[in-house]
C-alpha cells in the first residue's frame, strides 16, 4: 500500500477498517488492510507520508498486535508481518518532529538500505531489458532488445528519479524505436540539441531516418493531444521547453486551431 497515494482523511479507514454503522448511510463493516493481511505480510510504501494522528494509531497497533476499526470498540488480534519503505530520511523527519521517534524505532527492527540506481549498474541493464520486453509486449511493437551503444549510455546516466525514471525512459524509447533494438538516440529526446546524435561518418540516409522517426513521434503526440504542447510533452516524457526546441528544429508549427502543421 502506498501511503502517499491516499488523502490524510482516508488513510486510517484504509489501514484499520471501519465498523458497521460508523459512517452515516453505511450499514456494512469495512475490512482494513491489516485485517486483509492476517497471517501474511503488509507492505507500507512511503511510510513517512502517514499523518501524525495516524502514526499514533499505527504505533498502538504494532505494540498491541491488534486493530480496532474506526468507530468500533472490539479489538481484533493480528498476526501480520509489517514491511515499510520510504525515499525520505526518517531520522531527519524525526529530528524535525514530522515522524514519531517511538514509531521509528518500532519499525526499525531490521534496516535494509537500498542504494540509488546509479550505484547499482548491474541492476540498470537488468531492469532496462525487462521494462523493454514488457512495454514492447504491451504496445505490440517488434522491439527485441537494446543495442550495445544504448546500454552503454544507460550506464552513464545518473537516474535521480531511480527506477521510475528508468522505466519511463525505456517505455518512451520502445515507443520511438524504429528498428528491432532500442538505439542510443532513442534515449536522448530530452537533449534540446538533438536526441538523435549520429557519428560524423554515418550516412545521411540513416541520419534522416533517425530524425524522421523523432519528428513523426512529435507530430503523433501533438495530433493525439489536439496540439496541446504541455500534454504532448508529458506524453513524450520531455519538458515543454524541450518540445518547443524540437518543434523549431523540425519546422513543426501550429495553425490557429492548435493543430500541428509541418
Amino acid at each position: 500500500m502506498n501511503c502517499a497515494a491516499l488523502a490524510s482523511g482516508l488513510i486510517e479507514a484504509e489501514l484499520f477498517g471501519v465498523a458497521a454503522g460508523a459512517i452515516p448511510g453505511t450499514a456494512e463493516a469495512r475490512i482494513g488492510r491489516f485485517e486483509q493481511a492476517q497471517g501474511g505480510t503488509i507492505f507500507l510504501d512511503e511510510i513517512a507520508e502517514i499523518p501524525a494522528t495516524s502514526q499514533a494509531r499505527l504505533l498502538r497497533l504494532l505494540q498491541e498486535r491488534e486493530v480496532t476499526r474506526l468507530g468500533g470498540a472490539r479489538p481484533i488480534s493480528l498476526n501480520v508481518r509489517v514491511i515499510s519503505a520510504t525515499q525520505s530520511d526518517l531520522e531527519q523527519a524525526v529530528a524535525e518532529a514530522r515522524f514519531r521517534p517511538d514509531l521509528y524505532w518500532r519499525l526499525n527492527v531490521i534496516h535494509i538500505p537500498v542504494p540509488p540506481l546509479r550505484k547499482r549498474p548491474e541492476d540498470v541493464l537488468f531492469l532496462a531489458r525487462r521494462f523493454a520486453a514488457e512495454q514492447a509486449a504491451l504496445l505490440g511493437r517488434p522491439v527485441l532488445g537494446i543495442s550495445a551503444a544504448a546500454e552503454a549510455r544507460l550506464l552513464q546516466m545518473a537516474f535521480p528519479g531511480n527506477v521510475r525514471e528508468l522505466r519511463n525512459l525505456i517505455e518512451r524509447a520502445v515507443a520511438l524505436a524504429a528498428g528491432p533494438r532500442i538505439q542510443e538516440y532513442d534515449l536522448l529526446l530530452d537533449d534540446p540539441q538533438g536526441a538523435a546524435p549520429v557519428p560524423e561518418d554515418t550516412s545521411p540516409n540513416l541520419k534522416e531516418q533517425v530524425e524522421g522517426t523523432e519528428r513523426a513521434a512529435i507530430l503523433r503526440a501533438l495530433e493525439d493531444t489536439d496540439g496541446a504542447i504541455q500534454l504532448a510533452a508529458d506524453m513524450l516524457g520531455v519538458s515543454r521547453k524541450t518540445l518547443w526546441e524540437k518543434m523549431r528544429r523540425y519546422a513543426i508549427v501550429r495553425d490557429e486551431a492548435g493543430d500541428p502543421r509541418a
